[in-house]
């Protein structure tokens, strides 16, 4: 029984969800370590999770012709064995009201073994590349209630096997975490397109247009900030990040003579330029993960006073994603960035305080109040 569920938790430690782009994997052994917990015990569990663990993070990089470092391969082994540790604890404490039915004491198992892996996973994730510990796996992958239940199931499934010496059935259950380990791959496969597909288009726009460069790039960070400092949670604000990157993608539908005329606009021309946030949000709309940014992007340009475009939308009308995009993307155009062509060729350069003190003058009218003085907090605490 030992050799065995050893042997399937190796498996499912070599067939991963890996998600590239945050160079994490999500392994699928835990079903495995909870019935060796609660059928052999204590020892066995912690035993069988430290090697599995080792053998991997020394293989699988090998494999993959990936430098394998002693430090990651220290911090896995670390978050293993502290998973596993707390888990037989929480097992153990369980133990105490529920004797002899083992599906309930791998829950205990799981709970346990499951809520440490996760935040030790999330603070290390904090720890090294600054990312919030909201910004975690689970939220990337939007995991949904059925996939929790179906791993819960499995594990609970490969326990009472091994409880009751029915190990000719646990290879079985390979199944339902192979169907399990595909849904996830899928889910993260369209969640790395998806970044993919954001930043060709970027760059799409910014190679047709070069000053669109920098001013993405500032607005975008600066976005983000606003939306948090505005109390938007952690994955809005980094959708309204992404949305601000896109958010002049319509301009590539815009001629290019008039979007680099060095002077200033006719009415005729103007109206042409005023269709790019309209076509921002058609060129957008038919791909399923931009749904949310889509109403952003369209209405970035409408204003509190009803004076904006393309739908003339009054304040509460106003997403406030939009109401953000629109005060940063005023302030980087009034200021421009430092760097070789991004001055605006048609008008002077303003100030910082000069651009801010323009958006406090239209605060109410063309850009929301709330906003405008978010994002003076956030540039003057940048600015010291």
């Amino acid at each position: 029984m030992v050799v065995l569920l050893a042997a399937m938790a190796l498996l499912a430690e070599f067939v991963p969800v890996e998600l590239s782009r945050r160079g994490v994997r999500i392994t699928f052994t835990l079903p495995y370590i909870a019935a060796m917990a609660v059928a052999v015990g204590p020892s066995a569990a912690l035993l069988t999770d430290i090697g599995v663990t080792l053998i991997a993070g020394v293989v699988y990089p090998l494999v993959r012709k990936q430098g394998a470092t002693g430090v990651w391969l220290g911090l896995n082994i670390a978050v293993a064995t502290l998973g596993v540790c707390v888990g037989l604890a929480v097992m153990a404490g369980a133990s105490a009201f529920v004797t002899h039915i083992a599906s309930l004491l791998a829950v205990a198992f799981m709970l346990g073994y499951g809520v440490t892996n996760f935040l030790l996973v999330a603070y290390i994730d904090w720890a090294t590349d600054g990312r919030p510990l909201k910004d975690n796996i689970m939220s990337s992958l939007k995991l949904g209630l059925s996939s929790v239940l179906l791993y819960a199931l499995i594990a609970l499934t490969v326990t009472v096997f091994a409880s009751r010496g029915l190990p000719y059935l646990i290879p079985v259950t390979l199944v339902p975490v192979w169907a399990l380990r595909t849904g996830l791959d899928f889910q993260a496969r369209m969640y790395e397109h998806y970044y993919e597909t954001v930043t060709a288009l970027s760059l799409m726009l910014q190679r047709a247009h070069p000053y669109t460069h920098g001013h993405l790039e500032r607005v975008a960070i600066s976005a983000e900030e606003v939306a948090r400092r505005l109390g938007l949670s952690d994955q809005r604000a980094r959708l309204v990040r992404e949305a601000a990157v896109l958010h002049d993608i319509g301009k590539i539908a815009v001629s290019e003579e008039i979007l680099d005329k060095p002077a200033r606009l006719t009415d005729e021309e103007m109206d042409h330029v005023r269709r790019h946030s309209a076509m921002g949000a058609e060129i957008l709309s038919p791909v399923r993960q931009f749904h949310d940014m889509v109403a952003w992007i369209r209405h970035h340009h409408e204003r509190p006073d009803g004076l904006g475009y393309p739908d003339r939308l009054t304040d509460v009308e106003i997403p406030i994603e939009s109401k953000i995009i629109a005060v940063v993307d005023a302030f980087d155009a009034m200021t421009g960035g430092e760097r070789p062509g991004e001055k605006r060729s048609y008008r002077e350069s303003m100030s910082i305080p000069q651009a801010l003190a323009e958006l406090e003058r239209c605060a109410g009218t063309q850009f929301d109040t709330r906003v405008v003085y978010a994002f003076k907090e956030v540039i003057l605490g940048g600015t010291g």
